[in-house]
């Protein structure tokens, strides 16, 4: 079983809106309503792979009820803990006119300490049953920046294997945690290691100083694929730069959390380091063209892979 944990859960609405000019009005051409957050969109990701795969988080409100509501109706299982505050709502307006993509995401709800251990002790037993927990989004109003990096020293001290993706001060604490993988895009990246990157020896460098900051692997997506050191079956790192040619987007929003699903999917089916990284870049490339994040169609994603060309790079002697 996968677990995927959504702390602050949502409901994603996605506008196309052409020629889209703050402070006019305009009406949409086309749009989608989906329960969201990263870790529910990983989720639905899997689903669609075929993955057994359980939602867990918080949801609160009216909102909450549809967020979970929504999820069943994808035949998607979830365990949320139902908090008091209402979950958020999140608007991305899509501009084919201009190539631009505007997205508000609200805050997110208060979440109580007494919600906080209901969660923890739902987590804990859902694990007993589970054997990749993956971690994903931001968090919500009250929970302190480290709760990430808790949990994970306790899963990693049950055996599961842990994934984080996340961003700044939650992401900082961790990878202090020694998590099996984070996936960060760039500007995370930057942020997280503290230097910008010029090029592609600066991102291969990247992914290695993640690695030394305490993950066991790190994959970084930029927005032809990724750079990732990770351990394969011998047990010895390796690098991999990871290449597709651009696809025409109908929207970019959630290719992360496709990307995301697509290697955990693959590394759940114990299938080789380049391999997984292969259908991860598949997957991530395929949901572009989807209006709504987590939505893929598994036949393209199969036909895309041969389009994948996965490059393992020499590592340097000095650096492991």
């Amino acid at each position: 079983m996968i677990i995927t944990v959504t702390l602050n859960a949502a409901i994603d609405k996605s506008l196309v809106v052409p020629n889209f000019h703050v402070g006019r009005r305009h009406r949409t051409t086309k749009q989608t309503t989906l329960p969201g957050g990263k870790g529910v969109n990983v989720a639905r990701t899997l689903k669609t792979l075929g993955q057994p795969v359980i939602a867990t988080g918080f949801a609160g409100g009216a909102t909450g009820t549809r967020i979970v509501e929504a999820l069943t109706e994808d035949s998607i299982l979830t365990d949320f803990v139902r908090i008091k505050d209402e979950s958020r709502t999140n608007t991305a307006v899509i501009d084919h006119t201009h190539g631009e993509q505007t997205e508000i995401n609200e805050r997110g709800p208060e979440v109580t300490s007494h919600e906080l251990e209901l969660f923890h002790d739902k987590l804990m037993y859902l694990a007993r049953g589970a054997a990749i927990v993956v971690f994903a989004g931001s968090l919500p109003h009250g929970v302190d920046a480290d709760i990430y990096g808790d949990l994970i020293k306790e899963l990693r001290k049950l055996g599961l294997v842990v994934v984080i993706d996340t961003d700044g001060d939650p992401l900082r604490h961790a990878v202090r945690a020694a998590p099996n993988v984070i996936s960060p895009n760039v500007l995370e990246a930057e942020a997280l290691v503290g230097h910008e990157f010029n090029d592609d020896e600066d991102r291969v460098i990247a992914v290695r100083e993640m690695v030394a900051l305490g993950a066991l692997e790190a994959i970084m997506t930029v927005p032809d694929g990724c750079f990732a050191a990770v351990v394969p079956d011998s047990g010895e790192s390796a690098l991999y730069r990871v290449r597709i040619n651009p696809i025409e987007a109908v929207a970019a929003i959630g290719a992360g959390d496709a990307f995301l699903a697509g290697y955990v999917a693959a590394r759940y089916e114990d299938k080789p380091a380049g391999e997984c990284l292969r259908f991860a870049v598949a997957c991530g490339a395929q949901s572009v063209e989807q209006l709504g994040a987590g939505l893929i169609e598994p036949d393209k994603v199969a036909r895309l892979l041969a389009e994948v060309d996965v490059q393992e790079l020499e590592i340097p002697a000095e650096v492991y």
